[in-house]
């Protein structure tokens, strides 16, 4: 044995940088493992990332009966898949992919599904150090499923869209857009939705669309006509009861001649009578009956439609446009028609509809109104999805609702709308859009069911895309109102 002061100092040489290297590695460790963990886990290329994304127990996305409308299940392998029993609920609740990502309900509540919310970077750590995945909340929709099903049902496959809310507190009832897609396959049609322009089914119409509001718009200019009273004690009867002249007359816009949407009774229409029946004569000389271009800019502003609509995880749009100037005539001609530069989403237009069912409020429109947490059985409301809006006074809403109850009585295709156990206040119009004057139908309008406790108001608004007849419309409304009558 050598113990020489030479070898000693050679031991004590090594064991010093043996002890270097293992505080060296402790360093990293900590380095890698704490202070840039987080910038490791946000890596794309890293694989533990998917593998313990696929293992997360994502929350259940209810409606509001309790029907899961998407829910995630282990398979066979240990990993989670997610499952969406009812298609149709598709353009409401949006999708969950590890390749395309989040959206719609998927989207806005991506956090509580996934068991993030209240989680930081040492609950994180700790979860990787157990080898724990972590569970989410449930989620319950305003949706409801049967009128959702009602509205994709009725619209027959044909393209369009439709809102249907509550107009009390905003929630969304349905929002329905066609085409559309199955989630449960989107990952393997992906490509093949993406290259459909033509039917673009991951566009969701109802809130992203924008169409020309055409014969819609005759409702905004009725709210600006009476909104410009300022005494509206006999509930817009002067308004509405003033007989206009040649009203039924043929209005040319561009190549356009736009007529009636029903031929009305008689030759002497009255502006109730003018509106009813859908005639756009009356409402493209509404300057001459006092109106002017502020003021029906001003209440565009107000009634939301030159700003995008907000309704969180989803994507919504407004077109941009400018007002147009007094010396250019044809444009506030074509404007007042609803064949101009404006055009509007469905959702756009049901929020100002739900103000006029509602004493002229309008609530934000909402998807999701309750939270639940892994294993608990009490439901926890989120935070309320914003104020009311002011967007009518309160004897405006209430004389649109005199003229839109009389559309529903007078005009044959609103009338179509009608089922038993509410009151019907609707319009129905066309609009035409592009070089081939391509139809739509709408109907704009609400349900209200039998006075009591118990009453409630429903807005539909629906557009079905190439199609001539008004009536079409009306009758998908009408399947929405059945089914929200029978909630």
């Amino acid at each position: 044995m050598n113990d020489s002061p030479g070898h000693s100092r050679d031991l004590g040489r090594l064991a010093m940088a043996v002890l270097i290297a293992f505080a060296l590695v402790a360093l990293g460790a900590t380095y890698w493992g704490v202070l840039r963990a987080a910038d490791l886990r946000a890596r794309d290329d890293n694989a533990r990332n998917v593998l313990a994304e696929q293992r997360i127990a994502r929350g259940a996305i209810l409606d509001r009966t309790g029907e899961p409308l998407a829910l995630s299940e282990q398979s066979a392998g240990g990993l989670m898949v997610r499952r969406y029993p009812h298609p149709a609920a598709a353009s409401a609740i949006g999708y969950y992919s590890l390749t395309y990502g989040v959206a719609g309900i998927e989207a806005a509540y991506d956090d509580v599904l996934r068991g993030d919310q209240g989680r930081d970077d040492a609950d994180v750590l700790l979860d990787e150090l157990l080898h724990r995945s972590p569970a989410g909340s449930d989620v319950r929709a305003t949706l409801d499923l049967d009128v959702q099903e009602a509205v994709i049902g009725a619209l027959e496959g044909r393209a369009g869209a439709a809102v249907v809310l509550d107009a009390a507190t905003g929630g969304v009832l349905a929002l329905a857009s066609l085409p559309g897609y199955d989630p449960n396959v989107l990952d393997a049609q992906w490509d093949t939705l993406r290259a459909d322009r033509a039917a673009s089914p991951l566009l969701n119409r109802a809130a992203a669309g924008l169409y020309q509001p055409g014969g819609a718009f005759q409702t905004v200019i009725l709210a600006a006509l009476l909104g410009a009273q300022t005494d509206l004690s006999d509930g817009g009867e002067r308004v509405l009861s003033r007989a206009v002249e040649d009203g039924s007359a043929p209005v040319v816009v561009g190549d356009l001649t736009l007529g009636c949407t029903s031929d009305p009774p008689g030759d002497v229409l009255t502006l109730a009578d003018a509106y009813a029946y859908g005639c756009p004569a009356p409402f493209v000389a509404a300057f001459e009956a006092g109106l002017t271009g502020d003021s029906l800019w001003e209440r565009l502003r107000v009634l939301g439609l030159l700003s995008a609509p907000a309704l969180e995880g989803f994507e919504t749009a407004a077109a941009p446009i400018a007002q147009p100037g007094s010396a250019v005539p044809e444009a506030w001609t074509a404007l007042l028609a609803g064949q101009g530069g404006l055009t509007v989403s469905p959702l756009q237009m049901a929020q100002w509809v739900a103000a006029i069912a509602h004493e002229g409020n309008a609530m934000p429109p909402h998807l999701v109104d309750a939270v639940r947490k892994p294993e608990a059985e009490t439901w926890q409301p989120v935070a309320g999805a914003g104020q009311p809006s002011a967007m009518l006074r309160a004897e405006v809403a209430r004389a649109l609702e005199q003229a839109l109850g009389y559309a529903a009585e007078t005009n044959p295709a609103t009338q179509q709308a009608q089922g038993g156990g509410y009151t019907l206040f609707g319009h129905s119009a066309l609009a035409y859009a592009g070089p081939d004057e391509t139809p739509y139908a709408w109907f704009v309008g609400f349900a209200r069911s039998s006075e009591g406790q118990s009453a409630t108001t429903t807005v539909a608004v629906v557009i079905v895309e190439g199609e001539r007849d008004p009536a079409v419309a009306a009758r998908v409304a009408r399947a929405a109102f059945a089914a929200a009558q029978a909630r």
